[in-house]
């Protein structure tokens, strides 16, 4: 069967391609009815063969590795992170005190990096609250804070976020426009 579908498609090629070089050969079958209709049962009984044939072929899948899993690298600021999740373990006002200092010298060091001041200079405006509009952030890295006012205090009452962290953040926000010269 094999041999006669190959001789049956060979032969009509070669005839395909001698109607090419002589036109003349296209006269010598009719292309009525019959052979339209002949045509199309030829092309329906190897789409059904085809399909029939795909049905019994198994499929393969790939399959793949498990992802790698991802190495945890360190990023700047986790130990702050980590030392703002244990705000209410015991040692607070000590860790809060560790974190101011590391936020205050890292504005010193953005505020002589980035704002053009020497170390002195930016001290004094540390001290003062004079190194942002922000007053949240200005008091949180002042010398002697001044105490917020019972309006702010019941604010803070009412807030997700404990004062620390909201002024921690606003010191973080301040540091970072200036960084990126927002300010």
């Amino acid at each position: 069967m094999r041999t006669l579908t190959a001789f049956a498609g060979l032969t009509a090629t070669v005839f395909g391609f001698a109607v090419v070089v002589d036109r003349g050969l296209a006269g010598l079958f009719d292309l009525d009815y019959l052979i339209v209709t002949l045509v199309g049962a030829l092309a329906l009984v190897q789409g059904v063969r085809y399909g029939l044939s795909r049905r019994k072929t198994s499929f393969h899948a790939t399959t793949t590795d498990d992802p790698e899993l991802r190495h945890h690298v360190p990023v700047p600021g986790d130990e702050v992170d980590i030392e703002f999740a244990d705000e209410r373990s015991l040692g607070r006002a000590q860790k809060r005190e560790r974190v101011r200092e590391r936020l205050r010298e890292a504005a010193l060091e953005t505020l002589v990096g980035y704002g053009g001041l020497t170390r002195e200079k930016a001290r004094e405006r540390l001290d003062a609250g004079t190194w942002t509009d922000d007053p949240v952030a200005a008091a949180a890295l002042r010398e002697s804070p001044p105490r917020p006012s019972l309006v702010a205090r019941v604010r803070a009452m009412l807030r997700t976020e404990s004062p620390f962290e909201r002024s921690a953040r606003h010191v973080v926000d301040e540091l970072a426009a200036i960084q990126e010269g927002r300010r």
